[in-house]
């Protein structure tokens, strides 16, 4: 996960934390807390560091159903969930496809990828192309693509037809506007203001959030709080493992 945590910011750190902390689970929250606060003093990598590992602990344990979690700790073994298997157990919970191997990271953006074309698939063709347009498409050339498709999308087919910048923003649109579905919109702006607050470049790169992305399957379908956690944590940290490899190719260009 260290590779993965690697693309995260401060801002992204408070996203997360505010994201996974709740009273419905036994994620140490105070600690997290006190971690991030530790770090956003510093700025060590010691600090980050120590983020990091707690971090990962909490999303391991949201990742892990609570009795085998609890029969790993008791038995001595690591009691979190294997990170590859929690992405693949969202993947399912999300009716995504993933390929059989791959790194933990690839993995990861894999899921974001595919999930975010086949939410973008069941918006109507005005939707759709109101998303395009929204993202900066003519209207024409949103309207042509969408009736050349028809119905069916690829990252690659759409990073041909626009531009990677129109693909990045798509996925954002609709991760983000699925993490307002699932942690309920009210708390969902209240948590994109206060990020905006202290970190404007944040809401900059998020862009326009479809609030009312569409889903192939039931919010009400999660198996209590803690899928509820994992699942847009998961997304989000997908959302910024792309926005390190874009901002790599970028500096190699």
């Amino acid at each position: 996960m260290h590779d993965i945590f690697s693309s995260l910011t401060l801002a992204d750190y408070t996203f997360l934390v505010a994201l996974i902390q709740s009273p419905f689970n036994l994620t140490d929250d105070r600690r997290l807390q006190a971690l991030l606060a530790t770090y956003e003093q510093e700025g060590t990598e010691e600090a980050r560091a120590a983020l990091n590992r707690q971090l990962e602990r909490e999303l391991r344990y949201l990742g892990s159903a609570d009795v085998a979690y609890f029969i790993r700790y008791v038995a001595g073994r690591d009691p979190g969930a294997p990170f590859q298997e929690i992405v693949r157990d969202v993947a399912r919970a999300l009716k995504v496809e993933l390929p059989p191997l791959g790194t933990e990271r690839d993995l990861l953006e894999h899921l974001v990828q595919e999930y975010a074309t086949q939410q973008f698939a069941r918006l109507s063709p005005e939707a759709q192309q109101n998303m395009l347009v929204s993202l900066g498409v003519e209207q024409e050339r949103a309207a042509a693509f969408i009736r050349r498709s028809a119905g069916v999308f690829a990252v690659p087919a759409l990073i041909q037809a626009f531009d990677l910048l129109v693909v990045q923003g798509l996925i954002k649109n609709i991760v983000f506007g699925t993490i307002s579905r699932i942690i309920g919109r009210q708390l969902s702006q209240r948590l994109f203001g206060f990020l905006a607050g202290r970190f404007p470049w944040w809401l900059r790169w998020v862009g326009p959030v479809s609030w009312g992305v569409s889903a192939g399957w039931a919010f009400a379908d999660l198996q209590g709080p803690a899928q509820r956690k994992i699942i847009p944590a998961m997304l989000y940290l997908g959302v910024c493992s792309l926005r390190e490899r874009q901002e790599d190719d970028a500096g190699k260009g």
